[in-house]
């Protein structure tokens, strides 16, 4: 009558004798179609076994009398039910597969009948080939070994990597302990020692020591994806070292280190920087004006060549932020309204702190050690490492184990930090991210431009009045003298047309050709060497003043020719060893060893020179005048010229 609530019954043999009853006082006294037995009705190996098909064509001929054969017209006459019985059939079959693979009792034959009745060729297979109930080999250990265990594993997470046999011996010593005499302690190694392996499991107790802390970090919950869908929503910033060596400005060597500020939902770097060494708070507030301003309005940009991609919103990028230009649209902009960051003292600085209040940007700090808090940015980093460090000349490898026997660097700071703005908006930028994906098109990657294009299109940013004057107001200042060179500053020269009607000009009382007249603030970029920036002192604007070397630092060819004047004739530092110096030692020592051996040479040529020749004549002996060597001569009579004597001068040498 009402459908899933009652049910109206007719009895059988009458046309108006009709029951209603409730759906569940039906199901309790019909019962369910629902299935209680746990066998699987799909074979788990893509079909089901030779012999158990086999087997269902004997059931099937002796029980029902269906032939074995498919072009079989009839049965066989042994099976035939119109002329046997069944258990006449049932005992033909007996003797018919009798000594093969297939031979059954009759009861054996009845049973599997009866469950071939009941699941089909499933409840067949799983009577044929029995197989064990699948359950943890530790659900029949004792709980108090297991919690023993636990807490032998948990200890060794900071520990250092042993072996089994050793956190056998602790669990063991451990049980003795605290449970002197028990069966417990009885337990056999090779039982206990299955029991540590499967409670191991994910915590690689006996593996590398930083895989098992790395593994002690994620959190002992269900995981969940932590997406955002809105740009800014949630962003995250980290730095680390790049696996990249690279010489310095006087030609030493050193690894430099990477910070990015990300962003969750479009997996876009908002901004980025690369320090020579440690970045501070500081550093960081300049980073997040990168990230506000817009990529043109940062004074010093336009040295990178960036490439734009066909995929961005443009029309509605200019209509939002309208300080935006062509060049700028290359990279994404994206306001942070909140960035999560670790417990990091250049992150936790009053002054990185106090940037992301005057920008009304909320600081999330993620507890201790726990990297799975910000785990895009980090994830990021081995993209980094992987897609564009490794491409370059002096790549050192991602780890001790991965690094070559000698680490040759061939690029400098300035180019690797250009070619690193070039990776990002022209390949990382249009590749397509693991990490991206639709729920409703879960088979398709998108890329963080693509991405970014469909949610600024959704919910688009919000429209900033910050300019390039919100930039300079962070940056850091020194006097500097505008001479008709131009600008001296960190040992590069910096100059501009627009300098003109500031060359040696007195902006105080004093005399012009003082230096303290003519010096002016200058204000610069520490992670940015292409250009520094004069406030003009009567228009107030702002004049960018470009490196002069520029073409040059850019150029490969120029770069790899002040690379191996380094590598030949070193930096000039104090402490080091003029390569002049060098090159005269190895002469001298080539010389000094040419010399020994031109005289080896010669003692030999005169040595077989003065050798003994048997084929010679003898000669007669000389006597030796004796009186004339015995009588003592007058010293005054001596001719001291003559080669009979030998002079020898005796020198005392007084202690």
């Amino acid at each position: 009558m009402r459908r899933g609530i009652e049910a109206k019954l007719r009895r059988d043999g009458t046309a108006d004798d009709w029951l209603v009853v409730s759906v569940p006082e039906l199901l309790s006294h019909a019962g369910t179609a629902r299935r209680t037995s746990d066998i699987s009705l799909r074979p788990t190996g893509g079909d089901w076994p030779v012999d158990v098909l086999d087997m269902e064509k004997h059931l099937l001929e002796a029980f029902r009398g269906i032939p074995m054969s498919t072009t079989a017209s009839s049965p066989r006459a042994q099976y035939d039910p119109e002329t046997t019985t069944q258990e006449q059939r049932i005992a033909s079959k007996v003797a018919e597969t009798a000594g093969t693979s297939l031979a059954r009792s009759r009861r054996t034959l009845y049973n599997l009948w009866d469950v071939y009745l009941t699941n089909g060729v499933a409840a067949l297979d799983a009577r044929m080939h029995r197989k064990a109930k699948k359950r943890l080999t530790i659900a029949r250990a004792d709980p108090r070994l297991v919690a023993v265990i636990d807490r032998a594993l948990d200890d060794r997470r900071d520990m250092p990597t042993t072996t089994r046999r050793h956190c056998a011996m602790l669990v063991r010593r451990t049980l003795e302990g605290m449970y002197p005499g028990d069966p417990v302690c009885a337990i056999a190694d090779t039982t206990l020692q299955g029991y540590i392996n499967e409670r191991d499991a994910g915590r690689y107790s006996f593996d590398k020591a930083t895989s098992r802390r790395t593994a002690a970090n994620s959190p002992d919950r269900q995981h969940f994806s932590g997406n955002a869908f809105r740009l800014g929503q949630v962003c995250e910033i980290d730095s680390t070292k790049l696996d990249v060596l690279v010489w310095d400005d006087k030609g030493g060597t050193y690894r430099p280190t990477a910070t990015v500020l990300f962003d969750v939902a479009s997996r876009v770097p908002l901004a980025w920087a690369i320090h020579a060494d440690s970045p501070n708070g500081f550093d960081h507030a300049l980073l997040l004006a990168r990230a506000i301003v817009g990529r043109k309005a940062i004074p010093g940009s336009a040295a990178a060549v960036l490439s734009g991609s066909a995929t961005l919103p443009v029309s509605l990028m200019k209509q939002i932020n309208p300080y935006l230009d062509d060049d700028s649209l290359a990279v994404p902009w994206i306001f942070p309204h909140a960035i999560t960051i670790d417990g990091g003292a250049d992150f936790r600085s009053a002054t990185f702190e106090a940037a992301c209040r005057a920008f009304g940007i909320t600081l999330v700090l993620a507890p201790p050690n726990t990297p799975t808090v910000k785990p895009h940015v980090e994830r990021n980093f081995g993209t980094t490492s992987t897609s564009f460090a490794t491409w370059l000349a002096g790549a050192t490898g991602s780890s001790v184990a991965n690094r070559g026997k000698r680490d040759t660097p061939a690029l400098t700071l300035d180019s690797v930090r250009l070619a690193f703005e070039t990776w990002v908006t022209t390949v990382y930028l249009n590749t397509q991210h693991g990490g991206l994906k639709s729920p409703l098109f879960p088979g398709r990657e998108w890329t963080p431009n693509q991405m970014y294009a469909a949610l600024f299109e959704v919910g688009p940013g919000v429209q900033l009045p910050f300019r390039a004057e919100d930039f300079f107001a962070l940056l850091p200042t020194k006097p500097r003298v505008i001479s008709s060179e131009g600008i001296e500053f960190n040992n590069r020269t910096y100059d501009s047309p627009l300098l003109a009607d500031l060359r040696d000009r007195s902006l105080t009382g004093a005399a012009a050709g003082s230096t303290r007249a003519r010096k002016f603030d200058i204000s610069y970029d520490p992670y940015n060497s292409n250009a520094v920036w004069v406030r003009h002192p009567e228009t107030d604007e702002w004049i960018e003043c470009w490196d002069t070397a520029l073409d040059d630092k850019v150029a490969w060819m120029a770069a790899e020719a002040a690379v191996k004047l380094v590598e030949r004739f070193g930096t000039g530092e104090p402490g080091e060893t003029p390569r002049r110096a060098a090159f005269l030692d190895e002469i001298e020592q080539r010389e000094r060893s040419d010399k020994r051996a031109r005289n080896r040479h010669l003692r030999a040529q005169a040595a077989t020179l003065t050798a003994f020749d048997p084929s010679a004549p003898a000669t007669e002996p000389e006597p030796i005048d004796l009186e004339k060597w015995s009588d003592p001569a007058d010293v005054d009579d001596i001719d001291w010229d003559s080669p009979e004597y030998d002079i020898v001068t005796v020198k005392e040498i007084g202690t």
